[in-house]
């Protein structure tokens, strides 16, 4: 009895294992097989009917198909034309399926074209619609309008939406009045800036506020300068900015709160700064300033080290000559 059971095990085994060994050894010898394609999907309101009351399971099934569609369309021609309508059945099927967005979201707008930030935005609306209170699926869609289109106009209310969101993380902020002032949204910044400043409790916060508040009304004030010397000279102003100030379109040219200093850009005929709002911009540049000293320095020994050793071997030839 116990040679039999033995015997059924070991043939169990070799069931098992047989038939992936034979699949590797066909796959190796053969080309990589044909990534398969889907030549329709079912509407949302569809897909509920159609696995009759199975769609929890449903649901999953399907996920782990948008998986495989995204991993083969990865390999090959890394587009996913269909995830979207994948992710929208999945989620009609299962709406606590949270997960399912963000990874849709992430792999259509790695395709970088407009069609597809849409379409990875969609979803994130649809995200809206579902979990109202969540901010992320408003800010990512403003993240999205800038860093793949450079859209300012769309990125930049729905980014300032976000972060007035309760769920919005108190620090986010900042980040977005950076990326403001990357991109130019000077007017923006200062309006949500200063209705920011009205509320604020915090006399820490009021102090940030007041400050990034000077920040915006700085660029703003330059460029608006800047903007009515082109128009009265038919010309760009100096990239220092002294022509606004001989100009008398300013009396002077202010400080940067943040440490940086403050050029006009040409092509996009705007004032910029080099900190680019990074409240750390001053820190980082005095960390790098000492940091470039000590590399002079420690080059400084280094050069005084070999030239003592080179000068020895002279001394002691001398020495000898003697």
């Amino acid at each position: 009895m116990k040679k039999i059971s033995t015997l059924i095990a070991v043939i169990l085994i070799l069931a098992t294992i047989l038939p992936f060994y034979f699949v590797r050894k066909h796959l190796i010898e053969n080309e990589r097989p044909k990534v398969e394609t889907i030549a329709a999907y079912p509407e949302p309101d569809f897909a509920k009917i159609m696995f009759m009351g199975l769609n929890a399971f449903a649901a999953d099934l399907l996920f782990a198909r948008s998986q495989y569609y995204y991993g083969s369309h990865y390999v090959t021609d890394g587009t996913y034309m269909l995830l979207e309508q994948m992710i929208r059945v999945i989620l009609a099927l299962n709406p606590s399926l949270e997960y399912a967005i963000p990874f849709g979201e992430a792999a259509i707008s790695s395709m970088r074209t407009e069609s597809a930030i849409e379409s990875a935005n969609s979803l994130l609306r649809l995200g809206h619609e579902l979990y109202p209170d969540d901010y992320y699926y408003v800010f990512n869609q403003g993240y999205n309008y800038f860093i793949y289109l450079g859209d300012m106009e769309r990125a930049y209310p729905l980014m300032y939406e976000a972060v007035s969101m309760k769920s919005a993380p108190s620090k986010i902020i900042w980040l977005v009045n950076h990326i403001a002032t990357m991109g130019g949204g000077y007017r923006l910044g200062y309006e949500y800036t200063k209705a920011r400043l009205g509320t604020a409790k915090d006399k820490y916060m009021r102090d940030q506020f007041e400050k990034e508040l000077r920040h915006f009304a700085n660029l703003l004030t330059l460029s608006e300068a800047a903007e009515e010397y082109y128009k009265k000279y038919k010309k760009s102003p100096d990239k220092e900015l002294k022509d606004l100030v001989k100009s008398k379109l300013i009396k002077e040219i202010p400080e940067d709160v943040y440490g940086g200093e403050y050029y006009y850009d040409e092509g996009d005929r705007i004032v910029k700064t080099t900190s680019e709002g990074d409240r750390q911009y001053a820190q980082k540049k005095e960390a790098e300033a000492k940091k470039q000293k000590e590399e002079a320095e420690k080059q400084k020994e280094t050069e005084e080290k070999e030239s003592e050793n080179k000068e020895a071997p002279k001394e002691e030839n001398s020495k000898t000559e003697k």
